[in-house]
């Protein structure tokens, strides 16, 4: 059974990406692992709006369980994986230690300012995945 990599951060983007991340994971009889990372600056964001770690937990599931709910409901095997860093070092990283049939990553994602500065994560893991790599709009 393969699998499919999806980039999530709980943007509207991630949510139409992992739709389509379905559609290839049901074609494919694929599981797919969605992966979020959590840069510096989201780590210290959120620890000076929450309450402690366990509030923070809590808060980035609630971000990210449309998502599940959504894979759950298709019946679709599925793992969370949790990262910590630079989303486009580690993605790409990640990505890349096994064999995907697919990286599937939104177009754009919760921070569209940095996406135009720095380059967009999407763009960066077109660039560099090993596995063949959709960006869905």
């Amino acid at each position: 059974m393969g699998k499919v990599f999806l980039a999530a951060d709980g943007s509207a983007h991630s949510k139409r990406a992992l739709e389509k991340a379905i559609q290839l994971a049901k074609a494919s009889n694929a599981s797919i692992d969605i992966v979020h990372v959590i840069s510096a600056k989201e780590s210290k964001e959120a620890a000076l709006n929450s309450t402690g770690k366990i509030d923070l937990e809590t808060k980035r599931k609630q971000m990210l369980k449309p998502l599940f709910e959504l894979t759950e409901a298709e019946g679709i095997a599925y793992e969370y994986i949790e990262l910590r860093g630079e989303p486009d070092v580690e993605l790409v990283k990640y990505a890349n230690h096994e064999p995907y049939e697919y990286v599937v990553v939104g177009s754009r994602g919760l921070n569209t300012f940095q996406e135009f500065v720095l380059g967009s994560v999407s763009h960066k893991l077109a660039k560099r995945a090993l596995a063949p790599v959709i960006i869905v709009k």
